[in-house]
This record gives structure tokens, sequence and C-alpha cells, in this order.
């Protein structure tokens, strides 16, 4: 039996007052309970499979606590069901602890350091195991690599020059039935069962320019939820209260029981045609920034990925009832609000991405210190340090002025506006 009614919820309870952003909460815990699932649940379409894997990055300017919010539901509660990937339990390494939770031979694995690309595909490619529980008489080998990635800078991971791993990624998300990938050596490596959940924390800057140019046309970006939070900094505080370590057991245990669910999710008959409904229209509002076009192409994928994990979050009968699928909307609605946010300037000429990183920049430096204005020397110094072309910079300054980033007056840098979120 479980401990709280709702592991999502009590992740978010538990963090409450304190300055992790709600949101933030509400997304960590998520991604957690979507690993916690991985390849062995699925809910299945007409013609394909679609796992609760997601990739999930926290953008938001610096102070607003992206990385801290990992903390409670990867490192305190996620990896006390993981053991080292590549270990046995004959191993001096492996997690003894997972026998508490029934997970001796289902352990989860987690990768929270720095890892390249082709180590990760090295990595999944040891954690295959064959699962009997999932096999069915259509597929009676079902073979099963999961593996959660979690990357507090998300520069350290993605690199807009590295093509390999747009497509690694792109694969890891659809988690086909096998990837096959060429290592250094020249040869073959073969991953049976592939799923990645990923979940990452980026600035505005950093998450845009280490998108690869094309993630857009080659399918990667469509593939992201960027959770997008501004809001303001939060100051620490001596009287926050400190989580208690039952809190974290409690979620621990709940979590053991998602992790020990298998098999196919379905949506309840009650809701089958509001839902139906809503597929058929697209799930109004649909999106309609420019960036967000190949993001609608899977758009209904990211919604029956977040409904498997709400509903798991609540219970262990892995059917999606309409509580779960309005829940699913509201929080997906409320994401896709400010995911226009998180993409500015991606896809910019160079121009406009230095007008937007400057405007990013005035933001931070305006608003973090209570202050109106910068001066226009201060300024001047700053946008030096983006272009190689110092006569430039009057050019720049008026396009902003032009555009209504900014009001230059008696020397001073004003910031126009500010979409406060």
């Amino acid at each position: 039996m479980r401990k709280n009614t709702d592991f999502i919820k009590a992740c978010v309870k538990a963090t409450t007052g304190s300055p992790i952003p709600d949101r933030f909460s509400t997304w960590t815990a998520i991604s957690a309970v979507a690993g916690a699932l991985g390849r062995k649940c699925w809910l299945s379409m007409t013609n394909y499979d679609i796992r609760p894997n997601m990739f999930v990055v926290l953008v938001a300017p610096p102070g607003r606590n992206k990385s801290v919010s990992l903390i409670l539901p990867f490192s305190k509660v996620f990896a006390k069901l993981t053991t080292p990937v590549g270990t046995e339990e004959d191993h001096d390494e492996f997690n003894s602890g997972l026998t508490r939770y029934g997970l001796k031979n289902y352990p989860l694995h987690i990768i929270q350091d720095r890892i390249t690309p082709e180590k990760l595909a090295v990595e999944m490619s040891k954690v295959t195991r064959l699962d009997l529980r999932c096999a069915t008489p259509k597929e009676d080998m079902f073979y099963d690599s999961s593996l959660t990635l979690c990357t507090s800078e998300f520069g350290t991971f993605m690199n807009r020059n590295h093509q390999y791993l747009q497509m690694f990624m792109t694969d890891m998300w659809d988690s086909k039935d096998s990837y096959s990938h060429q290592i250094k050596t020249g040869s073959s490596q073969f991953i049976k069962g592939p799923c990645l959940n990923w979940i990452a924390c980026a600035t505005p800057q950093q998450f845009v320019d280490n998108l690869p140019e094309d993630a857009a046309s080659q399918g990667l970006l469509s593939r992201i939820l960027p959770i997008y939070h501004e809001g303001h900094r939060i100051a620490q505080s001596l009287h926050q209260k400190r989580i208690d370590d039952s809190v974290a057991e409690d979620l621990t245990h709940d979590l053991s029981m998602i992790a020990k669910m298998h098999g196919q999710f379905a949506f309840d008959a009650e809701v089958h045609e509001e839902v139906e409904k809503d597929f058929q229209e697209y799930i109004k509002p649909e999106p309609t920034d420019p960036n967000m076009i190949e993001y609608n192409q899977r758009r209904v994928s990211h919604f029956i990925k977040v409904a498997m994990s709400i509903s798991a979050s609540r219970r262990g009968t892995r059917i999606i009832t309409g509580s779960d699928w309005a829940l699913t909307k509201e929080i997906m609605f409320d994401v896709e609000k400010y995911m226009p946010k998180a993409l500015e300037g991606f896809g910019m000429s160079k121009t406009g991405k230095i007008a937007h990183d400057m405007k990013g920049w005035l933001e931070t430096t305006v608003f973090n210190n209570n202050r109106s204005h910068v001066r226009l020397k201060l300024f001047k110094r700053q946008l030096l340090n983006k272009t190689m072309a110092p006569g430039e910079i009057t050019q720049y300054i008026q396009a902003m002025e032009d555009s209504g980033y900014i009001r230059v007056e008696s020397e001073l840098v004003f910031l126009c506006r500010k979409d406060a979120i």
C-alpha cells in the first residue's frame, strides 16, 4: 500500500514554501514517475506504442532553483531505487537496499554525472535485461534498456554541433525495439529495447545556444518539453523547513510501487469519447507560435506520456481516468503557454540573436538588482562581448530601440517591456 495517494502531489507539497517553484516541483516529480515506469509500460496506438519516457528541460534565468528542484525526486528518492550501471547482485557496489523495496531483480538506473553521447549509448547497452513479465504471445522476448539521465546543466550534454547526439536522442525518445550505433573502433553496438528518460536544466540563453540549428527540422525539438519559469529570485532562508527524512522515505516507498508496474495502459471507458474528441480537434487550444509547429505534430504523444505518469502517480491500475486526463490538460496547457518564451531566439539571425541575448542580460541585471536602468557605458561594454565589430554597436542599440526592447535617455538604458511569468 502506498503512503501517499498521489506521488506527484506529495512531492510538490514537500517543497511548498521553499525557493523551488511549484511548476518545477511538479515536472521533476512527473519525470521521476516516467523514469520509474520506463519501457515496461506503454499505451498502444494504431501502429505504434507510446512509452512514458520524456525529455524535460527546466528553463529559467539564474537563481530560480532549477538544479535544486532535482534533489528531492532524484537524489533523495529515485537514486535509492537504483544500482550503478553494470553491477550485479554479487558485486560489492550493488545496492543491497533494493531488496527492501522488492526491486532486487528490476533496479532502476540513473546517470547524474556528465557523460558523452557515445558513453551514454554504452551505458544503456549495459543495463539491458530480459523482462519475462512483459512477454506477450506477439512478443515473447521483451528486452528493456531503460535509463534516466539527470543533467543539471543542459550545455554539458547537449551541443549544437554534435550531429550524432541529435540522431541518437531522437531514436531514444521513440523507444524503438532496438538501436544500432557505431563506436570509435568502427564496429557497431546494439541496444535492445532502448528507453531514455531525460531531465535537464538550462537558462534561456543556454537552452537556445546549445540546441542544434536543425533541431526543429530533424525532430529533436519536437520531442523536448521546455518547462519555462521566470518568476522572481527567492532568497534562501534559515527558517525554511527541512524536508523530513520520513517524507523522503515515504516517497521512495511510493516510487518503488510505481517502479513495479508493468504492462499496457488504457483510457477508462467513461473518458473514451472525450479523449477521442480531443484528439480529433488536436486538443484545443493548439499552440500557434512558429517555433512550436513541429512540436504540434507530436503533441498528442506528449499528452499521453504525461497522462500515464499522472495515472501511475495515483494508482497502479494502469487506467487513465477522466480526472487524470483533465489534470494532464491543465498541466500541459500551463506549460505550452510559456514555451515560446523558452524558445525565443531559436533560429534567429545573428543580429536578432544578439538583440535577444542583450534583452535577457538587461532583464537579469535590472530586475535582479531592483533597478530600472543601467548606464549606457555598461550596456555597450556587454554588447562588445557579443560582436566582433565595435562599429556595429551603435546599430545594435538603434535596432533594439526601434524594436521596442529598450529606451535610451541621458546615457541610461531602460528596459521597455517585461513579460512577467
